[in-house]
């Protein structure tokens, strides 16, 4: 298949997505450009019912078509045959698949605070003080890498409550849509949960299970497989993004969230040092309780 039509395929399915999605206007400010590549836009459990034009089997067909075209591109580096014959193996019930959620019910003036953990330290500890000092429990979407490289953190968010969300080993895309790799293999994607799950059991003796976010977003028909068949139910996704990973301000970010916020939200931040989360999430608690809002981790969003 050639590189055009490889290129003209993503777009419509990327095309297709984005119109299922729930967007928003952004708070006018400068940005910084993204050293990383731009999550994938994704399907969450109400966005598609909220988008009738947009049908689930289209959704579907998008899903593939990109992951057919990505197929071309160039493989990810092949592991030795000692750690493929260790790695646990993928079994798929036909039909199952895991629930994907990007907000929990919306009954009750509750939203969920997580923070993706897959780069630098960054303000992670701030982050861990402003939630310490406003009495407020958080999700963490943690990497087995920063988990290992911060095992004093992990067991800190332990001791206080916070809760976990595998977000996979090496935050590398299971599709490859956003990185421009070829698609990880069901073992591949076994062994990036299974390393993270053992770090974060060893670390802090707790589990990731059953709560998944995929890196970039990126997620299709054989993640959402993949990762039921691992033990991870539920893929965490989110109705409000800060966009502090993409450059905006404090100023900038504190506004988005306090605007968008809504029952039963879920919003996504990230730690480290090349978003303003931390700085801003003080005046995002405050604010939102001066909504009205509680806050707390997903699992408590969704099993009120």
């Amino acid at each position: 298949m050639s590189a055009r039509r490889i290129m003209l395929m993503r777009a419509l399915a990327i095309g297709v997505l984005a119109t299922a999605c729930q967007g928003g206007s952004d708070v006018p400010d400068s940005r910084v450009p993204r050293a990383t590549p731009p999550p994938t836009a994704y399907i969450g459990t109400l966005a598609v019912a909220s988008a009738p034009s947009v049908t689930p089997d289209a959704v579907d067909a998008a899903y593939e078509m990109t992951r057919t075209a990505s197929m071309d591109l160039a493989e990810l580096p092949r592991v030795s045959a000692a750690a493929a014959a260790a790695t646990p193996r993928a079994v798929r019930v036909a039909g199952a698949r895991a629930r994907m959620v990007d907000r929990g019910p919306a009954t009750e003036p509750r939203v969920a605070l997580t923070f993706d953990a897959g780069a630098d330290r960054g303000y992670a500890e701030q982050i861990l003080d402003t939630l310490r000092d406003a009495g407020v429990r958080a999700s963490f979407g943690m990497t087995g890498q920063w988990a290992e490289a911060n095992p004093e953190l992990v067991r800190r968010m332990v001791a206080e409550g916070h809760h976990f969300i595998n977000h996979t080993y090496s935050h590398d895309s299971f599709t490859g849509f956003s990185t421009g790799r070829g698609p990880k293999s069901s073992e591949a994607r076994a062994r990036e949960l299974a390393m993270t799950e053992q770090a974060i059991q060893r670390i802090a003796g707790v589990s990731t299970k059953p709560y998944f976010r995929p890196p970039y977003g990126d997620i299709d028909a054989s993640v959402i497989e993949d990762v039921q068949a691992q033990g991870y139910d539920i893929v965490a996704m989110w109705t409000v993004d800060s966009q502090g990973w993409n450059g905006l301000s404090r100023a900038g970010i504190e506004a988005r969230c306090l605007r968008a916020a809504a029952p039963g939200a879920v919003y996504i931040f990230h730690v480290g040092s090349a978003a303003q989360d931390g700085p801003a999430l003080p005046a995002v608690i405050d604010g939102l309780r001066k909504q009205g809002y509680q806050m707390g981790t997903l699992d408590w969003l969704l099993h009120p």
